[in-house]
């Protein structure tokens, strides 16, 4: 399902991307399944927690990830969700209510008083078999990172785009919005919706983000010079952002913004006088912080993706901003929310 607003002027150059199959797509796909094969593995009569499938998973930051999930089930007559509880042995949350929870617990031989488990560390269950897929993903963003260029590519950046996520539930409506730089006019934008499987986990955004913004890219009839990403470029704890992920995938430069700063110092203090400000981390240049718009009070934070030096990022993104967030990046936001909020 495609929206798509076009100017076919004679100048704007008509090249569609041919994109390749993303590595541990299948992996993505197939990551919610794995999880509720974990949940499965909770025997009778014993509990887990959110902790302890979050590390199964491969990483701590999937925490929340997994509330969510366990919220989200589809089977519960099959997934026994009621049987995962907090750390400290309470609870927790429950779809059907704690009383529910409780019932099925102590139907099951686990006793509940005050809504925490008797002998806890008797009954938790921590021996999960996993393949650990989220530590194939981060291994993926390592190797990766090495692949990265800050050296601009060849060209002027004509035609600029920008590309931002809207969600609603487990739908994803990306949309693409490509300008004319030279003009500053939007020529094309294009929003598709597709099923996401993947949740949102710190850190591991671009496997998340990557899939639907692969397709609305593949439906532009238009091949942008560059890419302006809502999310970070090298601006990451792993130096592997959305936007380093998407420039490696497609072969086009990309530019991170970002409107929170995951990790590093800003080295000076930015505001209406002193716009744009360095970020460091461990004392390499990782971005920009950059106030730009007249409205705006807290900076964005800029940093390459792939294929475009520091400077070159800067400036772009503060050549765009008529508002806080640059035209590109703001316009694709825009179709995007209003795609959602008409199918809702």
């Amino acid at each position: 399902m495609i929206e798509n607003f076009i100017d076919d002027e004679k100048n704007f150059k008509k090249e569609r991307i041919t994109l390749p199959p993303m590595e541990n797509l299948s992996l993505i796909r197939s990551f919610r399944e794995k999880f509720y094969s974990l949940v499965s593995q909770i025997p009778e009569g014993r509990v887990s927690t959110y902790g302890e499938l979050a590390r199964s998973l491969g990483s701590n930051r999937a925490a929340r990830a997994v509330g969510k999930m366990l919220n989200e089930n589809p089977r519960p007559e099959v997934v026994p969700c009621h049987r995962v509880v907090k750390s400290d042995g309470t609870l927790g949350g429950y779809d059907r209510g704690k009383e529910e929870k409780k019932k099925l617990l102590e139907k099951e031989g686990v006793s509940v008083e005050d809504e925490e488990i008797v002998n806890f560390e008797e009954v938790l269950f921590t021996d999960f078999q996993s393949d650990k897929p989220l530590e194939t993903l981060r291994e993926e963003q390592m190797e990766l990172k090495e692949k990265v260029s800050f050296g601009d590519d060849e060209g002027d950046f004509a035609t600029i785009a920008g590309v931002d996520v809207s969600y609603s539930e487990q739908r994803a409506y990306p949309a693409i919005s490509l300008w004319d730089r030279k003009k500053k006019e939007e020529k094309e934008a294009y929003v598709t919706k597709v099923e996401v499987d993947f949740p949102y986990i710190p850190t591991f955004l671009a496997f998340r983000e990557l899939p639907p913004l692969l397709d609305v890219l593949s439906e532009a009839e238009t091949k942008p010079d560059v890419v302006m990403v809502d999310g970070n470029g090298v601006m990451h704890p792993h130096e592997m952002g959305l936007a380093s992920h998407l420039g490696l995938e497609t072969k086009i430069p990309t530019v991170g913004v970002a409107k929170s700063k995951l990790c590093g110092k800003i080295m000076e203090d930015v505001d209406k006088q002193n716009r744009v400000s360095e970020v460091r981390k461990d004392g390499s240049l990782i971005g920009h912080a950059v106030l730009e718009g007249e409205r705006a009070k807290n900076p964005i934070y800029v940093s390459p993706g792939h294929k475009v030096s520091h400077e070159n990022a800067v400036d772009l993104v503060r050549e765009f901003c008529q508002y806080k967030v640059p035209d590109p990046i703001r316009r694709a936001h825009i179709k995007a929310t209003k795609r959602r909020k008409k199918d809702e």
